[in-house]
């Protein structure tokens, strides 16, 4: 049952068409080639509320290749991981971006999935497919014509396993631009100790940033500097390091993940000069990892931002 209900949530599909080179005739045109080609991440929020709850899953990565195979890793709150992997079809559909797809699995059992999805302007991808045979009973998949949510159990329309990803490797750092972090959004650490209630923060192109925070008497402090940042493999969080010259010089790391959901997670500690006993996040423990003597501090300087 938990293979099969791993497969309302992963997603492949690729269309690419080439003549083969006469010495004597010109190529005929190539089709673009799909944008799903290549390797997406869910994790953190993108990963669908019905896989969560069903099979405990916090991580998908799905590739999918010119040669129209594909292969899917699923990662469950225990660090257990199942591979999947098959051939798949594509068809156009009528609703504007939406396409349909077949995928047949051959391991780690042989079946057949039917769905959609669609790579947005954003260039994040929306996935939504189910087992189709053998089929399950009560449920109906999802087509482009219908959109996302169409997946049906008994005529009712299900929007929970609505998967989303986002690019294992964006073209270009999805930290660059204006953030905004205020109410709920601010990092339990920084409103008890420092009274934060809101935090503008802007990464530039090149390599500068500003961050603006804004405590409870509207009293405002300017931060500036510049920052690196390193990307890991098959992975959504990013590794960050800030050279803060204003209004003091340090240095803070840390690690950070923009979701297909909007949402950009962040999480830095100062390193340079340390502060005696805590340890910065790192992106093999992930968010929550900042810790004290030893012991991580969960959510307590997470910080959310969303984009201006």
């Amino acid at each position: 049952m938990k293979k099969i209900l791993f497969l309302f949530a992963f997603i492949a599909v690729l269309s690419f068409q080439a003549c083969k080179k006469d010495d004597n005739t010109v190529n005929a045109p190539v089709t673009d080639q799909d944008a799903i080609v290549g390797t997406w991440v869910s994790d953190n929020i993108d990963v669908c509320y019905g896989l969560k709850v069903s099979i405990k899953t916090k991580k998908i990565v799905a590739t999918f290749n010119a040669d129209k195979t594909y292969s899917v890793v699923a990662i469950d709150s225990s660090n257990a991981s199942v591979s999947y992997s098959g051939t798949y079809t594509t068809t156009t559909g009528t609703a504007a971006g939406i396409r349909n797809i077949v995928l047949s699995q051959s391991l780690p059992t042989s079946l057949t999935s039917s769905g959609i999805y669609q790579v947005g302007t954003d260039k994040n991808l929306l996935y939504e497919v189910i087992q189709t045979t053998p089929a399950i009973n009560g449920f109906t998949a999802p087509v482009a014509d219908s959109g996302f949510g169409s997946t049906k159990y008994n005529g009712a329309k299900l929007s929970i396993y609505v998967q989303k990803y986002v690019p294992a490797a964006p073209v270009t750092d999805p930290l660059i631009g204006s953030w905004v972090s205020d109410g709920a959004n601010i990092a339990p650490g920084l409103k008890s100790t420092l009274k934060t209630k809101k935090i503008t923060a802007t990464f530039n192109s090149d390599k500068t940033y500003t961050v603006v925070a804004t405590d409870s008497t509207n009293a405002m402090v300017t931060y500036s500097g510049t920052y690196t940042t390193t990307a890991v493999t098959n992975a959504s969080l990013r590794n960050i390091v800030l050279t803060q010259n204003v209004p003091t010089a340090v240095t803070s790391t840390g690690i950070y993940q923009m979701t297909a959901t909007g949402v950009l997670y962040y999480e830095v500690l100062q390193t340079t000069p340390a502060i005696n006993g805590f340890t910065a996040p790192t992106t093999d423990k992930g968010f929550g990892s900042t810790s004290y003597q030893g012991y991580p501090l969960g959510a307590t300087w997470i910080q959310k931002f969303v984009k201006q």
